[in-house]
């Protein structure tokens, strides 16, 4: 919880041409540090390239525009977040 927290304001305090983060916000139960995370994060979108890994369809529709999914070791790029959801889930389906 707090230790997350830290992390993530941390981060954010910080800015960077690209920001990495791996799984997405951190899941906490305080909802004002989410809300005013989540605007910081999208108020960075605007000038810097942020890297989300999830596996979270949630968290990627708040702040991506287009995504990537990695299967047997390539990269696969979509212009939406739609296409590679479509990609995930046929392969986490099948």
């Amino acid at each position: 919880g707090m230790r997350a927290r830290f992390t993530f304001s941390l981060l954010l305090s910080l800015e960077f041409d690209i920001y990495l983060i791996d799984e997405g916000m951190p899941q906490t139960t305080d909802a004002e540090f989410n809300r005013k995370a989540g605007d910081v994060l999208r108020e960075r979108l605007e000038s810097a390239t942020v890297v989300i890994v999830s596996h979270q369809a949630r968290t990627l529709e708040k702040f991506a525009r287009s995504a990537a999914v990695l299967k047997d070791g390539r990269l696969h790029l979509f212009d939406t977040l739609e296409e590679a959801k479509q990609l995930y889930d046929y392969e986490t389906q099948g």
